[in-house]
């Protein structure tokens, strides 16, 4: 079965990325056994490219504990000396799982895990971070933070979360394509870190729309037309290595479950992804599908976050207008008077269905607010034809706000509904 995942009329630009593939490697570990994988990854990949390793361990401030005048602060000799303990863990646990590796750099630093490794990152210019992914029971999580998980959300730099059953380095892999830059981008970026690679699915989930089923028949046979071109392009863009073999494969249903359930039928030793990273309007989700992955996958992850050069600079403000309820009818009507022909993008953030393109570079033909019913219309289409348009009917809304461009320019649209949100951004 072939795949694509992503609008297939979506053009494919140029990669222009600001990520250091010569940089060295940084792994995370707290001394525990949940490390040991990371490690293991990391003595492997270093050796086989050269790279080097910097060995990072992040001593957790003490809790302040209340007393009846005031709160008591830990004695600072307490601090030193789980430092010490922390370093010869971290060291003893090197030589145990890595074998000698003596140009090894073992850094133990102070403060938040995710921030530390996150920034850690960006001073030493590193082309990779390697975590462990950690057990997925719910002690593991709840002990663990989900360092892996909350590095990806700060960092630029790509994380491979590894699995616990962690041998060898990754010699099959399934990059997940929506078509867009951010998967291109993780797809040739995993292909230059990975050399093991010798088998590669290109995986693209077909989005799901709300729509009647003989419209939505009709949507996918159109749709579907566009898949094969659409990977074709996604090929030419990437530089597969000798003796790398690709095959392209189209899923249906919720992104992270088809990925998870193929990923595992298939034997697949990693899977690659994009992230939305710390981009955007600040989305609260990293990514839902690489959060899914991440939380969910028996096999490794690798999630490229995207890049600082693809994401649009801010607003001066730096956070969108948030438009109180009584307003959202007035405000919507003023919204398609001002942009009616801009072309536009549509995606849709949800916790339990992922992060998904439903459409892009369509003219925006309106928004619209239902009192009644409370709910916001957004229509996409072609204005000449009106059999070429879609329309995404949104209830539960919590939230609408707005942010504009430097030059005051109706920017993004985001509507915040149940435990998710559609954003619409408009071409600038």
């Amino acid at each position: 079965m072939s795949t694509a995942l992503e609008t297939p009329q979506a053009g494919v630009a140029a990669v222009s990325g600001d990520h250091n593939l010569l940089g060295p490697i940084i792994v995370a570990t707290d001394g525990t056994t949940s490390a040991s994988a990371a490690l293991k990854a990391a003595a492997q990949l270093g050796d086989r490219s050269g790279a080097n390793v910097i060995v990072l361990a992040v001593l957790e401030p003490l809790p302040l504990v209340a007393a009846d005048y005031g709160l008591l602060l830990p004695p600072a000799e307490t601090d030193d000396a789980r430092r010490t303990a922390l370093t010869q863990r971290v060291r003893e646990q090197v030589s145990e799982t890595a074998g000698p590796h003596p140009k090894w750099d073992v850094q133990v630093r102070d403060g938040d895990p995710a921030a530390v490794i996150a920034r850690t990152a960006r001073e030493q210019g590193a082309r990779l971070i390697i975590a462990g992914i950690g057990h997925h029971d719910l002690l593991d999580r709840m002990f663990g933070g989900e360092t892996a998980l909350h590095t990806l959300r700060l960092s630029r730099v790509p994380v491979l979360a590894v699995a616990p059953t962690f041998v060898a380095l990754p010699q099959r892999l399934a990059i997940a394509i929506d078509f867009s830059e951010s998967s291109i981008i993780a797809a040739q970026t995993a292909l230059t870190l990975l050399p093991s690679a010798t088998m590669v699915y290109l995986v693209h989930v077909a989005p799901r729309l709300e729509l009647q089923p003989e419209a939505y028949a009709a949507w996918m046979s159109d749709y579907s037309e566009g898949v094969e071109p659409a990977f074709a392009r996604v090929r030419a863009r990437l530089e597969i290595p000798a003796g790398v073999t690709i095959e392209t494969m189209t899923l249906t249903g919720k992104p992270t479950k088809a990925l998870l359930e193929f990923a595992k039928s298939a034997h697949i030793d990693a899977i690659v992804t994009g992230s939305r990273g710390a981009g955007l309007v600040d989305r609260i989700l990293v990514g839902s599908t690489a959060t899914g992955l991440i939380r969910g996958a028996s096999c490794s992850v690798f999630a490229m976050p995207t890049p600082m050069g693809s994401v649009p600079p801010r607003s001066p403000e730096g956070v969108p207008d948030e438009i109180p309820e009584h307003e959202w009818a007035a405000c919507l009507e003023a919204f398609t008077r001002r942009n009616a022909g801009r072309v536009a993008t549509l995606e849709v953030d949800d916790p339990e269905f992922g992060a998904q393109a439903q459409q892009h570079d369509y003219p925006l033909v309106g928004a619209a607010y239902d009192r009644h019913d409370r709910r916001i219309e957004l229509m996409l289409g072609d204005m000449e034809n009106s059999t070429r348009h879609l329309t995404r009917g949104i209830g539960d809304v919590r939230h609408l706000d707005l942010l504009k461009d430097a030059s005051g320019r109706d920017w993004v649209l985001r509507i915040a509904h149940g435990s998710g949100q559609t954003i619409l951004t408009l071409a600038r």
